[in-house]
């Protein structure tokens, strides 16, 4: 039997190596593709024929809300999955009005995202729920958050205005607490400061960004010096902020993470 050909659609590099290491590491799927940009998968799709696509729904220039009629105008029998890490029912309802087959929240996805390729590959779609049965459920619960700093007083701040916003906070003095919380627990958002001591929190992003970024977390790097910038979002970082950072905008920029407002990454 023919594996499962998908094609994947994100504009962020990682998400794209770390989701195709994750389902070629299933004998009965098989990607055939990928593109970063909405316009990229258009030109691509009637080459690649894939069964089915996954697309997040937040890209820039044309957005996976924007591509989805598009690419079912082309191959209506194609399969589409929508993924974001924004989970709502207005971006539910948005991505199945457009023509996606199912929404998936990327914090779901390593449940979810398989059992519905294989379902969706057998032809029946009645059969697949539009979202998965759990997504309401973990829409209502507070988010969890990571907090990695070193500095006492930074921390106990950030993870008191964070709490007050409603939100279920962790904290982290060193990477290695850092660590065994992640074995432990999955987290949304991520706030690490670059500098720990003698650590350096870029090290921990890069041991760990594939199992971050599968398991839907955004990641938020701290530092006072704006040159690490560039760098963070090389390496996968959704966002940087340069300290002094105030715990107002911590929280508004969590908030639009956490919301259906559409933030805008590292420049």
């Amino acid at each position: 039997m023919k594996p499962i050909s998908v094609m994947l659609v994100d504009d962020n590099p990682v998400f794209l190596r770390a989701t195709t290491q994750f389902l070629e590491a299933h004998e009965d799927v098989v990607v055939v593709g990928t593109a970063s940009r909405g316009d990229e998968a258009l030109e691509q799709i009637e080459a690649l024929k894939p069964q089915t696509i996954l697309i997040d729904l937040a890209m820039p220039g044309l957005s996976g809300l924007a591509t989805i009629p598009r690419l079912k105008h082309i191959m209506p029998e194609t399969n589409i999955i929508a993924l974001t890490v924004m989970n709502s029912e207005g971006f539910q309802q948005a991505a199945l009005a457009a023509g996606a087959d199912v929404f998936i929240p990327k914090a779901t996805m390593r449940t979810h995202l398989l059992p519905t390729i294989r379902e969706l590959a057998q032809g029946d779609r009645k059969r697949v729920s539009k979202t998965p049965s759990t997504t309401n459920v973990a829409s209502t619960e507070p988010r969890r958050i990571l907090i990695m700093e070193d500095d006492m007083h930074l921390r106990r701040l950030y993870s008191k205005a964070l709490r007050t916003a409603g939100y279920k906070v962790h904290s982290a003095a060193t990477i290695q607490e850092a660590r065994a919380l992640l074995a432990d627990f999955r987290f949304d958002i991520l706030l690490c400061d670059i500098q720990m001591g003698s650590d350096r929190g870029t090290d921990l992003l890069h041991e760990q960004i594939d199992d971050i970024t599968t398991n839907g977390a955004q990641v938020i790097m701290v530092s006072g010096h704006s040159h690490y910038r560039e760098a963070c979002a090389e390496m996968g970082a959704d966002f940087f902020l340069e300290k002094p950072v105030s715990v107002g905008t911590l929280v508004t920029l969590v908030n639009r993470l956490t919301a259906t407002e559409t933030a805008t990454k590292i420049a």
